[in-house]
Order: C-alpha cells, then structure tokens, then sequence
C-alpha cells in the first residue's frame, strides 16, 4: 500500500512533468500490477504526467501489456540492450506487446 501511495504522491508532484520510477513492481503483489498500472495511465493523462519506469519483472510486463491495451498509443515498451559497446534502445508498442506477452518473447 506504501508503494501505491507513494506512486500517486509522486504523480500528483509530476503535474506537467514528468515521472521516473525504478523497479515499480517492488512492494506490489503481481495480482494488483495491472490495477497499479491503470492507475498510472489514468492518473498521467489527466495531470499531463510522462512516466519512465524500469522494471526486470515478466509479471509487471505483462500487467503493463494489459492496461496498455486499454490506452492506445499512450504506453510503450523501450528494451535497452548493448550491441557493439553502445547501449541501444528498441521500442515496440501495444500491438508488438500483446504477441510479446502471448508468445513469451524475452525482452528484458
């Protein structure tokens, strides 16, 4: 509950802004990650907040994938890998997210 309150302070303090959170699924149980996640979406579009979050967590990929879907074009995936000593970014959006997601694709 700590860790819901907290990312809804941080949102509110976000107005127009924006708002980096690393590792969001620490202190959430799986079962209430795509509600949190929701929460997130609803919340930033209405106080114009970007949000930035890491995480390492197939469970709150999935949970993202799944609120995601709910709001088109406002969620994406950016996988960070290194290739020839340089850290490269690769975007994949709600559509490349629900085959990810229903076919297992690693992209952590």
């Amino acid at each position: 509950m700590n860790r819901v309150f907290e990312l809804a302070l941080g949102l509110a303090n976000s107005k127009d802004g924006l708002l980096l959170v690393d590792e969001l699924e620490n202190g959430v149980h799986y079962s209430a990650q795509e509600q949190l996640w929701r929460l997130i979406f609803e919340t930033a579009s209405q106080l114009n907040v970007q949000v930035f979050a890491t995480t390492h967590s197939w469970d709150c990929i999935e949970s993202f994938q799944r609120a995601a879907s709910a709001h088109p074009s406002n969620g994406a995936l950016i996988s960070l890998a290194r290739q020839e000593g340089e850290v490269k970014g690769t975007v994949f959006n709600e559509r490349d997210l629900e085959i990810i997601t229903r076919e297992s694709i690693e992209v952590r």
